[in-house]
C-alpha cells in the first residue's frame, strides 16, 4: 500500500528492493532508455540523445532509472525538471508559488505495472529535485525547504486512457486542454494538462 508521504533518500543513493533498484540516470544508461521509451511508446518520435544530456547537466532536471536486482536494463524510467520562476514576474508582496515539478516523462514496461513503481518514481523524482536544487542560485531557498506537498504538472495525450486513469490515481487533476502550438510541439493533437500535490519528506 502506497503513502501519501514517504522518506526518500538523497538522489545519488538508489533505492532498493527485492524487486527494483531506483537510481539516477548516467550518460552509459542513455541507450537503453531511448529503448524503454521506443518500446512503450513506438508511435511518437524517438528521444533524442540531447533529450537525455540536458537531464544530466542542468542542475533543475533529473531521470532516475529502475532496473532489476540482476540487471542494469531500465524496466522504468522518470524525467522531471523544476519549474523556476524568474524575479521580475514575482511580487515581493505576494507569497511565493509552490514548488512545481514537469514531469517530461514517465514510462514503466507492462510486465513491471500495478506495483507501486511508477507511484514511487514520481514521489522521488519530486523530493530528489527539491535536494538538488537546494544550492542553485536561481532557486530561493524558502522554496525548496518551506513548501510541502510539491505540485506536480504533466501534459497528456487526451487519447491516453491509461495515463490519465494513473494520474488520476495519484490525485492529479485534468486542468485544461493544453494549447495547439503545445499540442503540435509533443506531436499529439489533443493533450491535456493534469496537476496536484504530491507530498515528499522536505
Amino acid at each position: 500500500m502506497e503513502n501519501a508521504s514517504v522518506s526518500i533518500p538523497a538522489p545519488s543513493k538508489p533505492w532498493s528492493t527485492d524487486e527494483f533498484i531506483v537510481r539516477p540516470l548516467t550518460s552509459a544508461d542513455i541507450q537503453n532508455v531511448r529503448a524503454l521509451y521506443a518500446e512503450l511508446a513506438p508511435s511518437f518520435p524517438a528521444l533524442r540523445p540531447t533529450f537525455f544530456h540536458q537531464l544530466l547537466t542542468h542542475q533543475t532536471h533529473l531521470c532516475l532509472i529502475a532496473t532489476l536486482p540482476s540487471s542494469d536494463k531500465p524496466v522504468a524510467c522518470i524525467a522531471a525538471a523544476l519549474h523556476v520562476l524568474t524575479s521580475d514576474l514575482t511580487s515581493r508582496k505576494t507569497p511565493p508559488p509552490p514548488v512545481e515539478v514537469h514531469v517530461l516523462a514517465l514510462g514503466v514496461l507492462p510486465a513491471y505495472r500495478r506495483r507501486g513503481l511508477a507511484t514511487h518514481l514520481l514521489r522521488t523524482a519530486a523530493a530528489s529535485l527539491r535536494v538538488l536544487t537546494a544550492n542553485a542560485p536561481q532557486v530561493p531557498t524558502s522554496l525548496i525547504y518551506k513548501q510541502s506537498p510539491t505540485r506536480v504538472c504533466v501534459d497528456v495525450a487526451r487519447t491516453d486512457g491509461s495515463a490519465r486513469a494513473f494520474w488520476d490515481h495519484v490525485g492529479m487533476r485534468e486542468q485544461e486542454t493544453a494549447s495547439r502550438r503545445e499540442a503540435w510541439s509533443v506531436g499529439w493533437r489533443d493533450v491535456i494538462s493534469v496537476a496536484g500535490p504530491v507530498m515528499t519528506a522536505a
